[in-house]
């Protein structure tokens, strides 16, 4: 799905609307450039027939001026003369003139032998009259009709009011005189050229081809151009919308914002970049469905469309997260608004509480992708963790920082691996009878060939976020096996070591047999190995989850809840796990009410866990009065800075080979 949609994306951008337009102008622009020279030529074409056919009838004359040896013979032939201009229809007179002087002119008319528009036909010179009365007369390659030069924009309006498309009804003339040279002086005839409808029959049917062909392409063009752009609405809206919602996806998101923020400054505008995310959304989904989460989702999405102005927007990202552009005047405004927001989407559901965690950017002048503004928003967002409750951080450089490191820290995490650069610490458990050693935790340190020592706060939860902790939880488990089959081989006393099992581990359905594999390759007691889990893991997947730990304990290993008391379902957790130790948090041993509430509540669980028939081990300790209490509670082991500190292997040997 995902490939396909970056292929429509990227298809989507190659696609430009704007040629096809340049190209629709430029064929049709071309086509009725073709028509208007086809135009010009054709009438020029005409009237250039019609002046040949003129000298041809004027040659006759040539013989008639043959019999006059003087301009005083003219008489002679003058009836001859004016029996020719009555015989031929064309013909309106006839002038002979000699140095420009008129010898003789039938109708007293005679030519202005000035005029520019002149030219050779064979041996007889051709005149165009340049009698602004004429209804059409002809300039070099020019018409004019009715005083009225043809030009490209004309020509179809002249063809509709001047053309009759009957062969009998004259539509213009042109009067031209032709030149016959002669002994006695030349001869000039006037002749009135006439132009019927008939004539402009071929131009008709030219023009009437070349406009239907440029009609049937501009149709073509026309469905084509409307075909690509739906095609183009049609694609832009699948990769635009988003598949749960029905509505904007966050490609729109970064697309429209991008216009958004870059005319904000001009505007006088200020926008917040904000990540909203949904807490716990998979374990809604689990608890209802894949469907009921999705008619969740949706139903946040319109809500949300609500509280969005026009000037604003927002988008459905994936899972329960949500991209929202937000106008801003301050700080404190924007806090408030986003909290009655969450206030709002807390009414999908009026039986089950909604808890959100939000990541904010404000936009500075000169943000330009907010691809990556977002990306700062969700980094803020990520910084508070996954507890079930309502919280929202700013984005600053720090985080910014803290990106770059956890980017270094995958950068080398398999790396370090291979080249067992994390090592096992141990913490000693003292027994509350003896005092003597009785157990140990075993606890990871990353000794990086450049940053040097690196505690698990700084790599552990970068480990869980990307899932490389299943990976380092095998290898401690493989250390720790490996050491127990040293030590056993030594012949030294062993004691159980816990190993720390994270949460995400218990998603596999056959953990135990996995650890078990692990454990028997080098032979070592299921009971001499002890795992750690944390409460929180008791929130995923609770049936696997009881499931595996009864599988474990059934495998001969020792199943511990650490960190207990650090969450809000203790008691609850209790009540369905089989365990077989029980870790009382640190934090009930520090804070101004250690002596009495701490306390109090302290004796209260470790009097539980007996009845329970669970082993209690306290962590944190740090000083004799401590000690003391919990000696005379009966707890049953101690962990703590007061016996002694996390210490590297050789260390804790080196320390306890007496024990």
């Amino acid at each position: 799905m995902g490939k396909s949609k970056d292929k429509r994306i990227r298809k989507l951008k190659k696609t430009h609307i704007w040629p096809s337009i340049l190209g629709l102008f430029l064929i049709s622009g071309f086509l009725s450039l073709v028509m208007l020279m086809v135009v010009s030529f054709l009438l020029t074409d005409m009237a250039k027939n019609k002046i040949v056919a003129g000298c041809q009838n004027t040659e006759s004359l040539v013989y008639l001026l043959e019999q006059v040896e003087s301009p005083e013979d003219i008489k002679e032939i003058e009836e001859s003369l004016l029996f020719y201009i009555d015989m031929e229809p064309d013909v309106e007179d006839i002038a002979i003139l000699k140095d420009n002087t008129v010898l003789w002119s039938g109708n007293g008319k005679y030519p202005s032998l000035d005029s520019e528009s002149q030219f050779f036909f064979e041996d007889i010179r051709v005149y165009i009259e340049n009698d602004p009365n004429n209804t059409f007369k002809v300039e070099a390659d020019d018409i004019i009709i009715n005083g009225e030069r043809i030009n490209v924009k004309t020509v179809l309006d002249i063809l509709h009011e001047e053309i009759r498309l009957v062969e009998t009804e004259e539509f213009g003339h042109l009067k031209v005189w032709f030149e016959v040279p002669s002994t006695i002086g030349n001869a000039y005839v006037l002749t009135n050229l006439k132009f019927y409808s008939y004539d402009l029959l071929a131009l008709v049917v030219c023009c009437s081809l070349i406009v239907l062909i440029i009609i049937v392409f501009v149709i073509y063009y026309l469905i084509s151009f409307m075909h690509l752009l739906h095609t183009t609405r049609k694609t832009t809206k699948v990769i635009y919308t988003d598949m749960v919602t029905g509505g904007a996806n966050q490609l729109f998101f970064e697309k429209r914002g991008n216009a958004l923020i870059k005319r904000a400054a001009r505007r006088g505008r200020k926008y917040a970049v904000v990540h909203l995310k949904m807490r716990k959304y998979r374990s809604y989904c689990t608890c209802f469905g894949v469907k009921e989460g999705e008619v969740l989702i949706e139903k946040c999405y319109n809500l949300l469309k609500k509280q969005i102005n026009k000037k604003e927007l927002m988008a459905h990202r994936e899972n329960a997260q949500f991209a929202l552009l937000l106008t801003y005047d301050n700080r404190e405004a924007l806090v408030d608004r986003i909290e009655k927001i969450e206030k709002v989407l807390n009414s999908v559901s009026p039986n089950i509480k909604l808890y959100f965690g939000v990541g904010i950017y404000l936009v500075e002048v000169g943000d330009k992708d907010i691809e990556q503004l977002y990306n700062n928003a969700l980094l803020a967002c990520d910084m508070l963790g996954d507890e079930a409750e309502n919280k929202m951080a700013f984005f600053d450089v720090e985080m910014n920082n803290q990106r770059i490191w956890e980017r270094k820290v995958e950068d080398d995490m398999n790396r370090a691996l291979a080249n067992k650069e994390f090592q096992v610490y141990l913490q000693p458990k003292i027994s509350t009878t003896e005092e003597t050693l009785a157990g140990a935790e075993a606890l990871v340190r990353w000794i990086h060939p450049q940053e040097g020592f690196i505690p698990p706060n700084k790599f552990i939860p970068i480990f869980e976020k990307n899932g490389f902790i299943t990976k380092l939880d095998d290898y401690m488990l493989e250390e720790v096996a490996s050491l127990q089959a040293q030590w056993i081989e030594e012949g030294r006393k062993i004691v159980p070591i816990s190993v720390n099992i994270s949460r995400a581990h218990f998603t596999r359905s056959d953990l135990a047999t996995h650890i078990s594999t692990i454990v028997d390759k080098y032979r070592v007691p299921h009971n001499v190995i002890e795992l750690e889990l944390t409460e929180s893991a008791f929130f995923d997947d609770k049936k696997l989850l009881l499931n595996t730990i009864d599988q474990l304990r059934e495998s001969g290993f020792h199943v511990s809840m650490d960190d207990f008391g650090a969450g809000y379902s203790s008691l609850n957790s209790l009540k369905e796990m089989h365990i077989d130790v029980l870790k009382i948090d640190a934090e009930f041993f520090r804070g101004a009410d250690v002596e009495e509430r701490g306390l109090l509540i302290v004796s209260e669980v470790i009097d539980l866990a007996k009845k329970l028939n669970m082993k209690i081990v306290a962590e944190g300790i740090e000083s004799r009065e401590q000690v003391d209490f919990l000696i005379d509670q009966e707890c049953d082991l101690i962990q703590g800075y007061f016996y002694a500190k996390p210490m590297p292997v050789a260390e804790f040997v080196e320390k306890y080979k007496e024990a």
